[in-house]
């Protein structure tokens, strides 16, 4: 649309002043045939800067003589053809030479008559439009060719007019563009509040309806602990510590059964869990809210809080944190559950015997963190999935581990809510790394 009106407004302007330049191409014109008609009979018979030249055309300076006083008798069209703020005259002789001029002529290129239309600049800058017409002097029965008469009309005012269209021109169109662009703001608020108004519903819906579940799911759970206490208790000793169930009820849930559903009521509490967290992750958060953490300290607490499950998956935790002072602006909890996101899933993907090290560095102003792994890696067309919600590379894996599929998505909107971005890169057969940096 910008495009669309500065071409229409660039082409009217053009238009405008073409049709300004025409006019007064005219009007030249129409006032060299004037004074060729009139001067015709009273030409003196030589071309010579004369008397009988300056009667021809009073107000006329002749070259080598001062330019007379103004007579105020002067006919009408000589007046308006002599005045220099409208019109330059100069009248010259057959082979270029000038004899007069009005006053305030320019008298350079007095050799070189202008063609008929024709521009041409004057030393101060100023532009002039001139147009020559042959002057004929009538002689008996015919005509006879007695030289060439000039006249010229500044171009300033036409100029002056060009750059007032220009001036008004772009500040039209810079408001033009300006309420078009809070017109597109404005419609493009109405199309999308109908989708933000949806997006926000479909968050609080799930937001509410996880948190509605959490209630009831306690409640079942409580109810299958009491159930498998209980069960337990009625469990007879045998043999050296060994527990032989007694012979259950026919109406009773045996054991391995309530272990299940204890297992998979657990798993729904995670879940709702990580909905919930993942829903409070998306909303705005408050400046406020914010506060200075240390990331190798962060760092320091969540290895050791981990190195009784590398222990006990037989994986070795190594730290090569480099830097002793790692302050950035955010939130302490949530930037642990991002490192603790990244390090459990390190430690599922990692075999037995493997390593998974976390780094910390500092780039200038930027503190890289990362993790590696020793498994299995990622192929290339599934590392653009990984961070969707309820991806799994092997779903059987991480479901008999408890993954709930929302671990690299939390990681990925609290590495978002604090600036941050996450990568990955890896190569099958050599391992993982994940990568995240921070603006100090």
């Amino acid at each position: 649309m910008g495009t669309i009106l500065y071409g229409a407004g660039f082409a009217m302007a053009r238009l405008l002043l073409q049709e300004r330049e025409t006019s007064l191409r005219r009007e030249l014109q129409t006032v060299a045939g004037t004074l060729h008609d009139s001067l015709k009979p009273s030409l003196p018979p030589l071309a010579t800067p004369s008397s009988a030249l300056a009667a021809v055309l009073p107000g006329l300076c002749l070259v080598g003589q001062p330019c007379p006083v103004p007579n105020a008798l002067i006919e009408r069209h000589a007046v308006s053809a002599a005045d220099p703020a409208r019109f330059q005259l100069r009248i010259f002789s057959r082979s270029g030479d000038l004899l007069a001029r009005s006053p305030g002529a320019d008298i350079s290129g007095a050799h070189r008559p202008t063609a008929m239309g024709q521009e041409r600049w004057l030393p101060s800058g100023e532009r002039l439009l001139s147009t020559a017409i042959h002057l004929h002097r009538a002689h008996g029965s015919g005509e006879q060719d007695w030289g060439t008469l000039q006249i010229s009309r500044s171009l300033a005012p036409l100029d002056a007019e060009a750059s007032r269209l220009w001036w008004l021109g772009h500040g039209v169109f810079a408001l033009a563009m300006a309420g078009m662009a809070l017109a597109s703001w404005w419609l493009a608020g109405l199309a999308m509040a109908p989708l933000l108004e949806a997006y926000r519903r479909q968050e609080q819906f799930s937001a509410d309806v996880a948190h509605e579940l959490r209630t009831p799911l306690a409640n079942l759970l409580a109810l299958l602990e009491a159930e498998r206490s209980g069960l337990s208790r009625s469990m007879t000793p045998f043999q050296a510590g060994v527990l032989t169930p007694a012979p259950p009820k026919a109406e009773a849930p045996s054991a391995t059964g309530l272990d299940r559903m204890l297992s998979q009521g657990r798993r729904l509490q995670r879940l709702i869990a990580d909905l919930l967290l993942l829903a409070s992750l998306e909303r705005p958060t408050h400046r406020s809210h914010l506060q200075r953490c240390n990331l190798a300290e962060i760092c320091a607490d969540v290895l050791e809080d981990f190195s009784e499950a590398a222990a006990a998956a037989m994986v070795t935790l190594e730290a090569a944190i480099n830097v002793s002072d790692a302050t950035v602006l955010g939130v302490e909890s949530e930037l642990s559950r991002l490192l603790i996101n990244l390090l459990s899933n390190a430690l599922q993907h990692s075999p037995a015997g493997g390593i998974v090290r976390v780094g910390l560095q500092r780039r200038g102003r930027e503190f890289q963190l990362f993790v590696q792994d020793s498994g299995s890696g990622i192929p290339a067309e599934a590392q653009g999935l990984i961070f969707e919600r309820f991806h799994r590379l092997d779903p059987a894996r991480s479901r008999h581990q408890g993954g709930t599929g929302l671990g690299l998505a939390i990681a990925q909107a609290i590495a978002r809510r604090h600036g941050g971005v996450i990568r990955v890169e890896s190569t099958p057969g050599h391992g993982t790394t994940f990568s995240l940096r921070l603006i100090g």
